[in-house]
């Protein structure tokens, strides 16, 4: 595990649940890193407890609702530092009734994935994102996708329309194709992650009483337990870029045709970059897609 000392680790959804445990576990192995959360009490606690570890933890308050919130995230860390040795994603809600944010985007698919995009867009561009980085994206990550999760990304009115429960499994969906194409789009090593279900605070805007209809059916894990089994992960030499890999909580598989297929990709960023340009009106600020590899 020295292969984590003195390495820059910066951690979306940072300092709550499964983004928290990550960022103590790797801070106990020596690396430094850096948390992005929204609440400054929790910020606090995460680095209290992060005292008298071998590596160190920062953390930075952002509401990743907002996409140029994000935009200013992401050029301030990359003021901060010189490089990303592992860059994990973590930030994401659950939303049982259709909510937008203020800059009108369902508010879920802006959070869970949107966020992610755009924060890694900048870092790409600015150069923070490299060959020797590791991306780490939690998503649903499953070998198959179930009929009623395979979505498509083709017309922009239909993304824009699903919310609930529909906006959250349209975003991990997003979150699971955005991991398989992200490896030749940045040149690096990308992982695709699903934890299963997770004793964390995400699902605290699900009504209690589905919460006790769907405990039955699903073995919970705590945070500790998938932060170690991320680690290990994380840890594993054999990754070599640009390559993307996709585990959940058995271990390694392969990922679903319906995940790897080129054409959805393809629309996937399309409907990313329309969603986008609506908001940022700043030619500076804008990402691109055709900036960036994608092969």
């Amino acid at each position: 595990m020295n292969t984590f000392k003195g390495k820059t680790v910066v951690i979306t959804g940072g300092t709550d649940g499964i983004g928290a445990a990550t960022a103590l576990q790797l801070c106990r192995l020596g690396a430094d890193v850096i948390a992005f959360g929204r609440s400054p009490s929790k910020a606090e606690r995460v680095v209290e407890a992060a005292k008298g570890m071998a590596g160190t933890i920062r953390v930075l308050t952002e509401d990743f609702s907002l996409l140029r919130d994000v935009e200013t995230a992401a050029y301030a860390l990359g003021e901060r530092i010189k490089k990303i040795d592992v860059l994990v994603h973590c930030v994401g809600i659950i939303l049982a009734r259709t909510e937008y944010t203020q800059e009108g985007l369902e508010k879920d698919f802006a959070v869970s994935y949107l966020s992610r995009f755009v924060f890694n867009e900048i870092l790409y561009k600015e150069g923070h994102l490299r060959e020797d980085t590791k991306l780490l994206n939690i998503a649903a990550s499953s070998p198959k996708v179930p009929k009623y999760a395979q979505m498509e990304f083709d017309d922009l009115e239909k993304v824009k329309s699903r919310t609930g429960m529909k906006g959250h499994g349209q975003a991990q969906l997003a979150n699971d194709i955005y991991a398989a194409m992200a490896a030749d789009r940045y040149g690096l090593v990308a992982i695709g992650y699903g934890p299963g279900s997770v004793d964390t605070s995400i699902r605290r805007e699900i009504p209690k009483w589905i919460r006790v209809v769907m405990k039955p059916f699903f073995k919970t894990r705590k945070a500790q337990e998938v932060a170690h089994q991320l680690v290990a992960i994380l840890a594993d030499q054999s990754h070599k870029p640009p390559a993307t890999y996709f585990y959940n909580k058995n271990g390694k598989f392969e990922p679903s045709a319906f995940i790897t297929n080129r054409k959805r990709q393809q629309e996937l960023l399309t409907v990313s970059q329309k969603l986008i340009d609506n908001i940022i009106e700043s030619t500076d600020l804008r990402t691109q897609t055709s900036d960036a590899k994608y092969s």
